[in-house]
This record gives structure tokens, C-alpha cells and sequence, in this order.
């Protein structure tokens, strides 16, 4: 009996609540497992690199003191960037050990060179954080902060005690999607409310480099460049706490002409991300914050972003376009990347995630040479509407169409390829080729339902619709679905089917 009620249970709706602890003390200890220790540091950071010094300066020449976590060095960097700045251009030098210091402002024409073997690290006081970040820039061109030294984000220090300690030992028993995301998010360090904010916030800014640099420890996300254009970010190591949440890598948010390159990043959540509102949310939560004077006539998409020969382990989504969705975006291309989840929690969410969720039209999306290890789910494209009733003048329907992706190897996957519009909003003309999916070796869990929710206002992420009823693809509210060549090895003695089809018109394989 007990068996058939469980049964039946499964057809029924089910509310997907995240576990999540909200309040206590801050909590800085460091576990074995927190941060990921086959970084191939000397194949993305140049140690020899030096900078011509004809137009610098030197930190210490201003005050500037390293190796005391007593003194706040902001005042002494700020006072070097404002006197190359007054000059018109020039090079501040962080060497000599471990600046602590609070919010750092970058100007034009002023790049922050840290030297080998010495950082600027975040002080343990929120009082010395004024705008939301450790280095900040507003309305700055020809940006930038070169290495090979580090910025450390002391993100242990702005964090909860979580409510288990990491697992040292792999899943043996077989669970569900949505279980095996509890069970990391049990282990996991939500912020303490002193957080500061982003380890690295550029806002308006034209011309902006980061190279050849190590960011360590986030407290949040790490890099957010928002409204900005003309950013190359490239060979850059992000080295954060796998169980700190919302330590997204790289965010870039309503910006245009984007190179990522050659970059590896180690991360509790997205790695990198693509992300266009209306109104970002400046506190790093997903979702859509609405002016009520907002004068929507002059939205602007984003658009030439290119992220190529980067690695990315990521215990939510790998490469991931939204959540953030109001205003468009367009010409995006990955190529040449290795996204994967290699040690105990086979729970990352997603490779490759696309979405659409608050009225945004996400086009012309060209992805190919990737290979996965321990992502739930290869791909998952999702077109909803979670947020259309609160939109002023904008109705809310998105769209995904023209997206091309090939060329795709994953192993030890959970979840089939999924593509999932919504009523009356399909997703639109799909390529898929060229895929080899192997599933995680151990039994099937057998979740059958004869419904999948729509989940229409719901977060989008593949794992709040459980295990899907097939474990090639999944395809429901779409239009014109083209696959090729797409190979998948699923469990032994799977219950699912390799397809399942639902309102789609116009779906073909080869």
C-alpha cells in the first residue's frame, strides 16, 4: 500500500522549496573539499609577466602597508589610483605581500597591477565597503586590473554555518534530482548579513580588461559587469568556496562585445552567466525588480558575447544565459570548453542552460566543442513567464529561437536534454548535433508520471521538474526541433524512453 500511495504521490503536484538557512553567526571554517584542488594554475596565470613601470606607482610610496589584517588599506590605493588619474593615465602597483583593505575605485585610464606573490585581500568589517564591492568602477574607460597576484574575496568571513558538514564520500544510493540538490544545498554556507557584496563590480564602464589574474574566495558573486561594453576578460583563475552560495564566476549583465577566454573557474554557483533586467538587482538575487516609473522605451539588449577555451566546475550551471531575462539578447558564442562536477555531489544542474524567463528574446546562440562530466543535465533551454504580470508596457512573452548546438560529450549525466516552453510560448527552431550522452553508472530511480508539471511561474532550473519520463530528450511547447546524430547510453534496465514529445511541431531526427 505504502508503494501505491508513493505512486500516486508522484503524479501530483509537488512544491519545490530549496533548503536554506537564513540567520545565525558567521562562520569561517575551512573543509577539506571546500575548494578544488586540481586548479591548472600554470596553464592560465603567467608568473613572469611584468608591466612597463615608466608611468607607476607603488602603493607603499602612498601609505600603503602589507601583511597587517589590522589596517585598511583603502585609503592608501585609493590616493595611488586618484594621482595616476590626475595625471591622465598610469599603473598602480600592489607588491610587497597582503594588502587588507575595504572598497577600492578604479578610474579611467588607470590599470591596477598586482605583482607575483602579492594580493589585496577583504577586510572583515562591512563598515569599509561603500558601494556594494572590494574594487568598483562607475563610468570608466580603458579599465583595467592585470596580475599574475590575487584578489581575495575572504568570503568564510561573510558566511553561515551550514547545516552538514561537505561528504567525503561519494552518493551511493540512488535519489532523485531534486533530493540530490538538497543534499548539497544542507551543506552549503548561505551570507551572513555582513556580506559585502561583489568581489569585482564594474558599472557603465567602457573598455574594461581583467588578465592574467587569480580571484580567490568570493563572498558573492565574483565578477559583475553591468551595462558595460567592450570587456575582455581572459586568462583569469576564479578559486571560490564550492559550498558558499551565490558565488556566481563571471556575470555579465546587460553588456555587449564580451571576449571570456582561456579562464578556469571553481565555483558554488553559475560559472559563467548572461544575464539582461530591466533593473539588475544589485544584492545578487534572482529575480526581476521593477521601477514603477521605468521608461522601458529605452531598453537596450545585449549582445557579441564570445566565450571560448574556458573550464568551468560549477555545482549549479556551468554556462548559463539568464535568470535575469527582461531585455533582450542575442549573438552569443561558447566554443571549445570543459564544463564538470568531478568529485562527490553529482549535482550540478546544468552544462549548458538557456533561458528566457521575464520577457526577454534570446536569438542567434551558437555553441559547439564542449565537453561535460557529472552535470545533471547536458542542456536545458526554458522559455516562461514567471514575471509578465509585473511588467510595465512589456507583455511578457519572450522567445528563444535560432539556437545551434553541436559537437557536445557528457558523461555521468542524471537527466535527458531538455527543451520546455510554456502554453501558447514556444521555443523556436532548434539545431542539436552531434551528441554523446552517457549516463551515471547505478540504478534508475523510478519517478513515472503521467504529467510533468509546467511550472509556468516557477524558477527555472531542470531539477524542479524531477526525473523526466525519457532519458534522450524532452521536448514539449516547441517548434521546429531538427537533432542529429544524438547518441545516448542511458542505466541499465531504464524504465524511460529515449524521447518524449509533447506540442511540438515540426521535430525531426537523424
Amino acid at each position: 500500500m505504502s508503494r501505491f500511495i508513493n505512486h500516486i504521490g508522484s503524479f501530483l503536484p509537488k512544491l519545490q522549496k530549496d533548503f536554506k538557512i537564513y540567520d545565525g553567526e558567521v562562520f569561517t571554517e575551512v573543509y577539506d573539499g571546500d575548494f578544488y584542488k586540481d586548479i591548472p594554475f600554470s596553464k592560465y596565470i603567467n608568473n613572469n609577466l611584468n608591466l612597463p613601470l615608466d608611468n607607476a606607482v607603488f602603493v607603499r610610496d602612498f601609505g600603503a602597508r602589507p601583511n597587517d589584517v589590522t589596517i585598511n588599506n583603502a585609503t592608501y590605493i585609493n590616493n595611488a589610483i586618484e594621482s595616476c588619474s590626475n595625471n591622465g593615465s598610469g599603473i598602480v602597483v600592489v607588491d610587497g605581500g597582503a594588502f587588507t583593505s575595504g572598497t577600492i575605485y578604479l578610474k579611467s585610464n588607470v590599470v591596477l597591477y598586482i605583482a607575483k606573490d602579492s594580493s589585496i585581500v577583504a577586510t572583515h568589517n562591512t563598515d569599509d565597503y561603500i558601494e556594494n564591492a572590494l574594487i568598483y568602477a562607475d563610468n570608466c574607460e580603458n579599465v583595467g586590473i592585470v596580475g599574475p597576484g590575487k584578489i581575495c574575496g575572504e568570503g568564510n568571513s561573510f558566511s553561515l554555518a551550514p547545516y552538514l558538514p561537505p561528504k567525503t564520500e561519494p552518493f551511493t544510493k540512488t535519489l532523485d534530482v531534486w533530493d540530490l540538490r538538497q543534499e548539497y544545498r544542507k551543506r552549503i554556507r548561505f551570507p551572513h548579513k555582513s556580506k559585502y557584496g561583489y568581489l569585482l563590480y564594474f558599472k557603465n564602464c567602457n573598455k574594461v580588461k581583467l588578465y592574467n589574474l587569480i580571484l580567490e574566495n568570493s563572498a558573492m558573486w565574483t565578477v559583475n559587469v553591468n551595462s558595460s561594453n567592450d570587456v575582455s576578460v581572459s586568462n583569469v583563475v576564479i578559486n571560490n568556496n564550492r559550498h558558499i552560495a551565490n558565488t556566481d564566476g563571471i556575470d555579465i549583465c546587460g553588456s555587449s562585445n564580451v571576449v571570456i577566454k582561456n579562464c578556469f573557474i571553481s565555483t558554488a554557483d553559475d560559472g559563467i552567466v548572461l544575464k539582461n533586467n530591466m533593473s539588475i538587482a544589485t544584492s545578487g538575487d534572482d529575480g526581476l525588480k521593477i521601477k514603477n516609473n521605468l521608461d522601458v522605451s529605452c531598453k537596450k539588449g545585449m549582445s557579441n558575447i564570445y566565450v571560448h577555451d574556458c573550464e568551468v566546475v560549477s555545482c549549479t550551471n556551468a554556462f548559463k544565459i539568464g535568470t535575469e531575462t527582461s531585455l533582450d539578447i542575442s549573438d552569443v558564442t561558447v566554443e571549445d570548453c570543459k564544463f564538470y562536477l568531478t568529485d562527490i555531489y553529482p549535482a550540478g544542474v546544468s552544462g549548458i542552460s538557456i533561458e528566457s524567463c521575464d520577457g526577454a528574446k534570446v536569438n542567434n546562440v551558437n555553441i559547439s566543442n564542449i565537453e561535460m562530466e557529472s552535470v545533471a543535465c547536458p542542456l536545458f533551454i526554458r522559455l516562461c513567464n514567471r514575471n509578465g504580470d509585473n511588467k510595465p508596457d512589456l507583455d511578457g512573452r519572450g522567445e528563444i529561437t535560432n539556437i545551434s548546438i553541436k559537437n557536445i560529450i557528457a558523461k555521468n549525466i542524471e537527466i535527458p536534454v531538455m527543451i520546455m516552453g510554456i502554453p501558447n510560448q514556444k521555443i523556436c527552431d532548434i539545431s542539436l548535433k552531434n551528441f554523446d550522452l552517457k549516463y551515471a553508472n547505478g540504478k534508475d530511480y523510478f519517478d513515472y508520471r503521467f504529467k510533468i508539471s509546467e511550472q509556468e511561474k516557477e524558477y527555472p532550473e531542470c531539477n524542479r521538474f524531477r526525473n523526466i519520463n525519457a532519458y534522450g530528450v524532452f521536448v514539449r511547447h516547441a517548434k521546429n526541433i531538427a537533432l542529429e546524430n544524438i547518441n545516448v547510453k542511458p542505466r541499465d534496465k531504464t524504465w524511460r524512453k529515449f524521447k518524449k514529445i509533447i506540442d511540438c511541431k515540426n521535430f525531426s531526427i537523424k
